[in-house]
């Protein structure tokens, strides 16, 4: 159903998973009238979350969030990639079975997020040799391409690293309509060399599962996704079991409603809804 505004639908549902990046925000700055969106939602007794490839823990996502003015009481969690992945490192991988993984890391990442492990007892090394797993949470600027890892990613895949990626998005999109390449770009290239890579976020189950147990309970036909990633929002709520809305004005930016059809059918997706924005 292609609807013009969300205002049309929140009634409908008890809960919200919303995207950050391309929905609320473009890395810099809020969508218009993201605020009040926000704010009639929480006016209406609705459940919010924030559902995020960020590869950070909740409160730096939290913290940008104030930044960019939307103060903690128009949500109620954030669940973050980052986080999910940093619980799960510090319960001891005790989701991979018979894992002989040590504590040794060869870090990707941006400088902003190197300290996401600071308060683990896990090691970082600058020798892939000497690494027992790669912790990718992504470029470690706008300007690198997937080019500058191109020898690491093959001697990794070479000494069969396991790769966490905490962030599966392939790229994202600001609203000047630059595109950036994220971590997930940098763990699809180490799957085509033969990498063997755990993922964590969107559109895996447990990030999902996550973000359910914080609402308490809301039966699933009651919750309603929003994002704008065919890629990672979209098909992640529909395995989990959820409503979708896809946004066509994030990463489908420049594609018309025609092509965007297309791009869901051959994927064999069906958002229950397509709007433009997020903002009211």
């Amino acid at each position: 159903e292609l609807i013009s505004s969300i205002s049309s639908i929140i009634p409908h549902y008890d809960a919200f998973l919303l995207d950050l990046w391309g929905v609320v925000h473009d890395g810099s700055q809020l969508y218009p009238n993201v605020r009040e969106t926000l704010v009639a939602m929480k006016k209406s007794g609705k459940k919010v979350i924030f559902l995020s490839n960020a590869p950070r823990g909740a409160s730096r996502v939290a913290k940008v969030l104030s930044e960019l003015g939307i103060e903690p009481a128009l949500y109620d969690h954030i669940v973050s990639s980052g986080e999910v992945g940093f619980y799960w490192l510090e319960a001891d991988r005790a989701q991979l079975e018979n894992s002989q993984m040590g504590n040794r890391y060869y870090l990707i990442s941006a400088e902003k997020d190197k300290d996401l492990l600071e308060n683990l007892n896990y090691e970082q090394v600058d020798n892939l040799k000497n690494a027992d797993f790669i912790l990718n949470l992504g470029f470690g600027s706008e300007e690198q391409t997937l080019e500058d890892y191109e020898d690491i990613l093959q001697d990794a895949a070479d000494l069969s690293l396991l790769m966490l990626c905490l962030n599966p998005d392939l790229e994202v999109i600001k609203i000047s309509g630059g595109l950036f390449p994220c971590a997930g770009a940098i763990a699809k290239e180490y799957v085509a060399l033969g990498g063997e890579v755990e993922w964590f976020g969107k559109p895996y189950p447990a990030v999902y599962e996550f973000a359910h147990k914080l609402l308490g309970g809301v039966d699933k036909k009651h919750i309603l996704a929003v994002g704008d990633s065919l890629e990672t929002d979209i098909p992640g709520a529909k395995n989990f079991g959820v409503d979708s809305a896809l946004v066509t004005g994030g990463i489908l930016k420049g594609h018309d409603t025609a092509d965007i059809k297309e791009m869901i059918l051959a994927l064999g997706l069906r958002p229950n809804y397509l709007l433009p924005k997020f903002g009211l």
